[in-house]
């Protein structure tokens, strides 16, 4: 049986992370890369948009197996407190770090919260949200290095490694089938950037390697 790790599991509390990662176009649990004009270049042919709609298959499965880990790991810790419970005291070990580490994540998500506010105010000029857009990004930087900085500890990775361990298993109670589900969702992620990087090759007039 694979061994497989839970990367599903978001530590910092309130949506307004989430409201930003998507105001700046990123998604929270699978990288999508950035590819400029959204299609290959006209020179690849019919085998360029045979590539990307295999891409647009694979981000829809992507999505999907996404989904469905998600709800299964949301399942798992609601029908054990003492996961629940451990998850709540990881994010707060978080948290205490980040801050220790120089940055407040209370302050910082209300300052996100404005920002994406900011980025959905219709009467703003084109400038201004270009401005908080920017700021928003910012933000993110400053909180991303300071999560990763407790991220990076010994003593995070023990606790997270234990609390992944008990929600696989609760997992597999509620999913017989979670831990081929992972490795799916391993396998569909390697692809789609090997599919992306192969569009943007083609973008660039570089020679694809024909997909295996």
């Amino acid at each position: 049986m694979p061994k497989v790790k839970l990367a599903m599991t978001t530590f910092l509390r309130g949506g307004a992370l989430a409201a930003a990662l998507t105001a700046l176009g990123v998604t929270t649990a699978l990288a999508q890369p950035m590819m400029q004009g959204g299609a290959p270049a006209a020179a690849g042919g019919g085998e360029a948009a045979a590539l990307m709609q295999r891409l647009q298959e694979k981000r829809a499965r992507l999505d999907e197996l996404n989904e469905q880990l998600m709800a299964l790991q949301e399942q798992a810790i609601d029908a054990n407190p003492d996961l629940a419970s451990e998850r709540e005291a990881l994010q707060d070990y978080v948290e205490a770090g980040m801050k220790d580490a120089g940055y407040n994540v209370a302050e910082g998500r209300a300052r996100m919260e404005e920002l994406q506010a900011d980025l959905e105010d219709d009467s703003l000029s084109t400038s201004e949200q270009q401005e908080s857009r920017q700021a928003l990004r910012a933000e993110l930087g400053e909180m991303r290095e300071a999560q990763q900085q407790v991220m990076a500890g010994d003593e995070f990775k023990n606790k997270r490694n234990a609390l992944n361990e008990g929600v696989l298993a609760a997992m597999e109670e509620q999913d017989p089938e979670v831990r081929t589900l992972l490795a799916e969702l391993q396998r569909a992620q390697a692809e789609y950037q090997l599919m992306a990087q192969q569009i943007m090759q083609q973008q660039q007039g570089g020679a694809a390697t024909p997909p295996q």
